[in-house]
């Protein structure tokens, strides 16, 4: 595999939509994701903690444009990847996950695929190590264009089990996705399995879509990352006392029933809340905004609130940001944005 040589510096843009594709380029929206509910085993012999969890997609998404020269003069199947991005501090080679993600592809086309160079544009908006699985819906989005741009004509829930290598949030990414970029082939787009909302069990890849729901939301971060893997480890030496009940959370949501709030349980938060402070004061900050539920998405440290409307969402976010936190409105997605 070649090696990335550069890092383009631009500036991030959160507008693109999906669709833009021409001869050997496609755009895809890469959407973030929160939790509504996480509950955790034991870990296992392997080592993994079981887990059971409804996830859904926000429209706060990054922009991944993926474009493939054909080089016939090199053999078939031998790419190069070359990442450019708007964050200069990310990694652009295979610590990358989009990077590992083009191997993969690369690596399943096989002698089917002409030699040439896969070029990646990561226009970056969803903060870095959120618990909002910004690198694995890059990951899925370069799944999802090499697959188009090669015509391997795979099925959704090939490219799912296929992102399964790559990490437990990279399928989900890959689901919603495939609800949400109208670009995308029918047979991807009209899969059963595409869907915004899931539930997740087992290693996070076994999923079940669900309908979700749709509702303005702000997203609030601190100035640092929160390691998964240490709340995982940290979560075993906790004493859980409330757990989320799913099937009531999922049988709520599908209802409309209000009382689903009170389902919106994420065990991790015994761990985050307790070792990083300031995610438990930004938490107790956004309950006091009027929201209708508060909850730490993935293991932190990012901290989201769902609200009645949009003008609310925008009102709370804007008076956050006065007060020099770092914060986003959004929306929660259930269906692709229509086109005028």
């Amino acid at each position: 595999m070649g090696k990335t040589v550069k890092t383009t510096k631009r500036k991030a843009d959160n507008r693109g939509k999906s669709g833009e594709i021409g001869e050997g380029r496609i755009l895809l929206r890469s959407f973030a994701k929160i939790n509504f509910s996480i509950d955790v085993g034991a870990p296992g012999d392997a080592g993994f903690h079981p887990v059971d969890m409804v996830m859904q997609q926000i429209g706060f998404h990054d922009n991944v444009v993926v474009s493939f020269h054909p080089d016939y003069r090199k053999p078939r199947g031998k790419h190069e990847i070359h990442i450019a991005c708007n964050r200069p501090y990310l990694p652009v080679d295979s610590r990358n996950l989009a990077y590992r993600a083009a191997e993969l592809m690369s690596a399943e086309a096989g002698s089917s695929v002409p030699g040439g160079v896969i070029e990646i544009r990561l226009r970056k908006m969803i903060p870095i190590a959120a618990g909002l699985a910004g690198g694995s819906g890059n990951a899925a989005a370069v799944i999802h264009a090499l697959n188009v741009l090669w015509r391997r004509r795979m099925k959704l829930p090939e490219i799912m089990e296929l992102c399964a290598q790559l990490g437990s949030d990279v399928p989900f990414c890959a689901m919603g996705q495939a609800r949400l970029n109208r670009c995308l082939p029918r047979i991807v787009r009209e899969d059963r399995f595409a869907a915004a909302c899931a539930r997740a069990r087992g290693t996070g890849t076994r999923l079940q879509p669900l309908q979700g729901i749709r509702m303005p939301a702000v997203i609030v971060k601190p100035r640092h990352g929160v390691s998964t893997a240490e709340v995982y480890r940290g979560i075993d030496s906790c004493t859980i006392t409330e757990r989320p009940d799913n099937d009531r959370l999922i049988r709520r949501m599908q209802s409309g029933d209000p009382e689903m709030f009170a389902e919106f349980i994420n065990v991790l938060e015994r761990y985050t809340l307790n070792a990083y402070p300031d995610v438990a004061g930004l938490k107790e900050r956004l309950a006091e905004t009027g929201a209708r539920v508060v909850l730490m998405s993935g293991s932190g440290p990012t901290v989201f609130g769902l609200y009645d409307t949009l003008d609310q969402a925008k009102a709370v976010c804007d008076r956050l940001r006065g007060e020099k936190i770092e914060a986003y409105w959004t929306e929660t997605v259930t269906e692709p944005e229509k086109r005028p």
